[in-house]
């Protein structure tokens, strides 16, 4: 066992972690919490070639917790159930979309300089190479091209109205190597869709490219009345067959 090993080791007895969504003792994401991030949220998104996303939970709760301590306080522990919902939500959601495609650019929606220089990393990148694992298990050619970015845009979005949001990154999202965009198939995946217009800012700047966006992934969608519906373990087979 390496030093860093040794160390994890010797934090957990002096300081035993509590599940970041209920702080539930001994676990990173607990039991209870972990199936609230299995259920499927279906919304809409013009632009892509099946016109709607899907996103592992509601955002709210201890969803909320989860998310906001992995990416606001550096919580890298929640990268292996966060990428496992991503994936068990890749598997139930695209396996009739992709099927004969053969292959598929898995896209991170960017974060502003600020964002990415504040958190240590690009977050979105460990929720997209989950998605790719789980399209190349379906016998698709998939890769994490970071194929876009966000420049000038200042201000935390978690402070914004749906309006300010959208005039946040309104003409900020570009694509750095449109060559790649050429009759590619993209799917484009976020942690979490409030009014959706990051996403389809994403959306829209990979279709000017030549992409042809398939649809969209995310953690989490904020509720929005008559905007999404969510179907249960009952229905997950319609889901995967859309």
């Amino acid at each position: 066992m390496g030093i860093s090993a040794w160390l994890g080791v010797i934090r957990d007895v002096v300081l035993p972690r509590g599940c970041a969504g209920c702080d539930a003792p001994d676990a990173v994401v607990c039991g209870e919490c972990r199936e609230l991030l299995d259920r499927t949220v279906v919304f809409d998104m013009p632009g892509t070639s099946i016109g709607r996303g899907y996103a592992c939970a509601w955002y709210g709760g201890a969803v909320r917790q989860v998310i906001l301590g992995w990416k606001d306080h550096r919580d890298e522990e929640c990268d292996g159930p966060l990428s496992e919902a991503m994936a068990v939500l890749a598997a139930r959601c695209l396996q009739a979309t992709v099927s004969g495609m053969h292959t598929v650019l898995v896209v991170p929606a960017p974060s502003s300089s600020a964002s990415v220089h504040r958190r240590g990393r690009r977050h979105t990148a460990v929720l997209a190479a989950a998605v790719a694992r789980a399209c190349r298990d379906m016998g698709i050619d998939a890769r994490v091209v970071p194929l876009l970015t966000m420049d000038h845009v200042r201000g935390r979005s978690v402070q914004m109205g749906g309006g300010q949001r959208s005039r946040r990154v309104s003409g900020r999202i570009a694509v750095r190597r449109p060559e790649l965009c050429r009759h590619a198939h993209v799917i484009v995946v976020d942690d979490i869709v409030t009014t959706g217009a990051t996403m389809r800012q994403c959306v829209d700047a990979l279709r000017s490219s030549g992409a042809q966006v398939v649809t969209c992934l995310s953690v989490a969608y904020t509720p929005q009345p008559d905007a999404a519906t969510v179907r249960d373990s009952a229905a997950r087979d319609d889901t995967s067959a859309a």
